[in-house]
């Protein structure tokens, strides 16, 4: 009795499992990304209103001290170029450039000096976004993908981009099917 009790237990637990891992590759979690009023590295004025002129939005989350983040700003200027023709964007946040002036000319001395053309944001600490959501990222370099309707699409991806390309792709391709 055992053992057939047994066998059924560890059936059940299997049939289970697999039917939660194939229904999850499928699930999708979207999450509103933070409104936002910020300023670029240039002092142009941006906000979330930028997502709704793309298919899908990569937003990197990066900071002045950052090695990974610095040294894959060349990779991320590659596929910016790239999908640039597919109607995807890339969006830099350079997160301690709002902090003061220095900081703020430190973050656009790496960005001339790593060839950077795509925007980067730099927010302000004052403000909802930075104290909501960049004070709670878990570390950098931190990349999210962005819908056209302002949905970040799956979890972050933490760490260089190109080590995660799969992902990266996976993601991209789920937030332009939404549309």
């Amino acid at each position: 009795m055992n053992r057939i009790f047994a066998a059924l237990l560890a059936a059940a637990l299997a049939l289970g499992l697999t039917a939660c891992s194939s229904s999850q590759e499928d699930l999708v979690s979207k999450t509103p990304f933070p409104e936002f009023s910020e300023v670029d590295t240039q002092g142009n004025p941006v906000t979330n209103d930028i997502f709704s002129d793309y298919d899908a939005t990569i937003v990197n989350f990066w900071n002045n001290g950052c090695g990974t983040c610095i040294e894959e700003m060349p990779e991320l200027e590659e596929l910016y170029q790239q999908f640039k023709e597919e109607n995807i964007n890339l969006i830099g946040v350079a997160s301690d450039s709002g902090q003061s002036e220095e900081q703020l000319e430190t973050a656009q001395n790496i960005l001339s000096e790593k060839g950077v053309t795509y925007l980067n944001l730099s927010p302000d600490p004052e403000n909802e976004l930075y104290k909501d959501f960049i004070a709670q990222l878990a570390g950098y370099p931190t990349t999210y993908i962005v819908d056209r309707d302002g949905n970040i699409i799956g979890a972050p991806i933490i760490g260089n981009v190109k080590d995660q390309e799969d992902t990266l792709e996976r993601r991209l391709e789920q937030a332009v099917a939404e549309e």
